[in-house]
């Protein structure tokens, strides 16, 4: 079976036709996300960034005039479909908003496989998707340590992919109103990002590495390394940063890393963990439905973890095992508020910052 011909914007995997050209998964959400939001965008050099170049493809102004150049068709795109998706509320696994919620105990795990399923599919978007930093398709690099730069743009570039998986695995969240799926995501996606962090620590057995989700990570022993600047352009050094930042670091193994290993959290309770921290309630801006609709959507996972240690797993004490489990959240909150405060001071101070399009997109709001 031959496969799909290369994406006719980026050059990288293809993944078939989309509105008119071959195209990679990538390209094709970033095309869909820009008609459908009606965006427009600045080209911070002369508006000829090389698209073929991974690190141009941060340049949304010149990624879309190359969508575009190589006949991409807007008039292909359904209206209707937004950047987090939409899928037929037919085929929901949960309970209709305007019906009952009263779920009889207990239940099959339907959301949590599916989000299984779809958890590993993104691990291989992941590989495609990383490998146009310079790496090869086919072989695997070795791990190694990244810098603050490196790993703002991996978080930036994570945050679709992360979006798109949300998207496939809960069909109600992809009917909610564009901003209630905003405010969800971007309280999510910092929280999401330590929390999956603690999950490849317990696979790695490790507390004095932050594994990256490309496959590569932070040295916590050497945080001088992550905010070297080859351009030597900070107002701080790079160990001044380490020593400020610090606080950051020391949270996460306290507040992530270790309380997960401890419980040595398996992928079912970190993928259930992920569930009930993206429909999180009482959010700045959230709706009285959102919240109902959040409610509902807790209680189904928080039945079919109990089924799970009851009847699958046959945990002894089973409600113990969860209540430890479920205090995770709480820790992992902590960290990752402590991480925004400390982007938020960089920023403010244009110190070890991240870009502009990170705040306006991967930030929560407090």
């Amino acid at each position: 079976m031959m496969s799909a011909p290369p994406c006719e914007v980026c050059l990288s995997r293809g993944n078939g036709k989309h509105f008119g050209v071959d195209a990679c998964r990538g390209c094709t959400s970033f095309f869909r996300r820009t008609v459908v939001n009606k965006r427009h965008y600045k080209c911070s050099e002369d508006e000829s960034c090389d698209i073929e170049n991974s690190e141009s493809l941060l340049c949304k102004k010149c990624r879309f005039e190359k969508c575009l150049k190589v006949g991409m068709k807007k008039e292909s795109i359904q209206n209707h479909r937004d950047i987090y998706g939409r899928r037929n509320p037919q085929k929901s696994i949960l309970p209709s908003p305007s019906t009952s919620s009263k779920l009889q105990y207990p239940v099959p795990t339907t959301i949590i496989s599916t989000i299984k399923q779809n958890y590993s599919q993104l691990q291989n978007v992941r590989i495609v998707v990383h490998a146009m930093e310079g790496g090869s398709m086919f072989l695997k690099p070795a791990p190694r340590g990244q810098s603050y730069k490196e790993t703002y743009r991996l978080l930036l570039r994570e945050f679709y992919l992360v979006a798109d998986w949300i998207s496939n695995s809960f069909p109600h969240f992809t009917e909610l109103p564009t901003s209630q799926k905003d405010i969800l995501l971007r309280n999510f996606y910092l929280t999401f990002y330590n929390l999956e962090a603690g999950f490849f620590a317990c696979q790695k057995s490790r507390d004095d590495i932050w594994f990256l989700p490309n496959g590569n990570f932070i040295n916590c022993h050497n945080l001088e390394s992550f905010y070297h600047d080859e351009n030597n352009m900070q107002p701080m050094t790079s160990a001044d940063a380490a020593k400020l930042f610090k606080g950051t670091c020391t949270g996460c193994k306290r507040n992530v890393l270790v309380p997960m290993l401890r419980e040595n959290v398996t992928q079912f309770e970190f993928l259930a963990l992920a569930a009930l921290i993206l429909f999180d309630t009482g959010l700045e801006g959230q709706t009285d439905n959102c919240i109902e609709l959040c409610r509902k959507v807790r209680t189904t996972l928080q039945k079919e973890m109990i089924y799970h240690y009851s009847t699958m797993r046959k945990t002894e004490d089973f409600a113990l095992r969860m209540a430890n489990i479920l205090s995770i959240i709480p820790s992992v909150q902590k960290a990752s508020q402590k991480m925004q405060e400390d982007l938020e001071l960089g920023h403010l101070f244009n110190a070890y910052s991240a870009e502009k399009t990170f705040f306006e997109n991967c930030m929560g709001k407090r």
